[in-house]
């Protein structure tokens, strides 16, 4: 990922998983982090979730969705569904509001809660 525009992506903790909360910090475009995903793909060591388990992730991102919207954030987006399961598209000019600012990552922390235990903050990409 790094050699491929994200020179900040994190290192995956002692379970192997990359940390979630950190990729919100990256401030890369979508364009960038789906060039980067795409071309690491290969070399990724997911598993796909088994039969029972794919709507569950989807479930507590609308939660999470849900709970920015009620923290003042009422152009929160629904996640959206790609290969590698749900994550927010947001537009700082669409949405009205840097999801990698102080504030908003506040927000975040404080939302966190409805996600099942120990889980990092949803997977978000950025546009102009």
């Amino acid at each position: 990922m790094r050699s491929h525009g994200i020179p900040d992506f994190p290192d995956p903790n002692s379970s192997g998983q990359i940390p979630k909360e950190e990729i919100l910090q990256l401030a890369v475009s979508t364009s960038v982090l789906r060039t980067a995903q795409r071309a690491c793909m290969r070399l990724w060591p997911y598993q796909a979730p088994a039969q029972a388990q794919p709507r569950q992730p989807l479930t507590d991102d609308l939660k999470f969705a849900q709970c920015m919207r009620s923290h003042g954030l009422p152009n929160f987006p629904d996640p959206t569904t790609g290969p590698d399961g749900p994550y927010f598209a947001l537009s700082i000019s669409r949405d009205g509001f840097d999801p990698h600012s102080p504030q908003i990552l506040a927000k975040a922390h404080q939302c966190q809660h409805v996600l099942r235990a120990g889980l990092r903050l949803p997977l978000v990409t950025v546009s102009p």
